[in-house]
């Protein structure tokens, strides 16, 4: 009878276990330390995320600048900052704006942004934006010729002007620059 309930409760349990999460941070440039800005939650594999909880930045510092981001861990740094420097105004203003997580191929935030959003609230929306591998180049292909060793692509006929652009050029010039007759005597 309560098997549907236990089930979904179980589904949801491994979802929430199979999103990650990360702590957003604001960091004025007067401040030694940055400060909690927002907490998420997010599915990689379906770019679904959710706000957990967000600390609206107070107007109270001189800064005009703060910087946004995230600590990420490296191969030769267990704490990097990365993230990007912002307007405070673009944190506090009327319309929150949307918090981008550029996530790696590895699944993993790696910069951390921000955009402007038609979001009225006093929230910001979260947008998840995967890398994807763009155009690869083919290198290293074969070049295809016919039983004559020449070329097998045929290249289109040239029309009359394409050929012949330069004569219609010399003859336009030679009448516009082509004296006027009658002298003065």
């Amino acid at each position: 009878m309560y098997l549907p309930s236990v089930l979904g409760a179980f589904m949801l349990l491994i979802v929430s276990a199979l999103a990650e999460s990360s702590d957003i941070l604001y960091w004025p440039l007067g401040t030694a330390q940055p400060s909690l800005l927002a907490r998420v939650t997010y599915d990689p594999t379906s770019l679904k995320s959710e706000l957990v909880s967000y600390h609206a930045p107070s107007e109270s510092t001189s800064d005009e600048l703060v910087r946004i981001g995230i600590y990420k861990s490296t191969a030769s740094n267990s704490k990097q900052w990365a993230g990007s420097l912002v307007s405070l105004s673009a944190l506090t203003g009327e319309n929150a704006p949307a918090i981008r997580l550029h996530l790696a191929a590895s699944n993993e935030i790696y910069h951390v942004s921000l955009a402007a959003s038609k979001n009225t609230s006093a929230t910001p929306q979260v947008e998840l934006v995967s890398t994807e591998p763009g155009a690869q180049p083919h290198l290293n292909r074969p070049v295809v010729v016919g039983p004559d060793g020449q070329n097998t692509e045929e290249e289109p006929e040239k029309t009359f002007f394409q050929k012949y652009w330069w004569v219609l050029l010399i003859v336009t010039f030679l009448t516009m620059s082509g004296g006027g007759g009658g002298g003065g005597e």
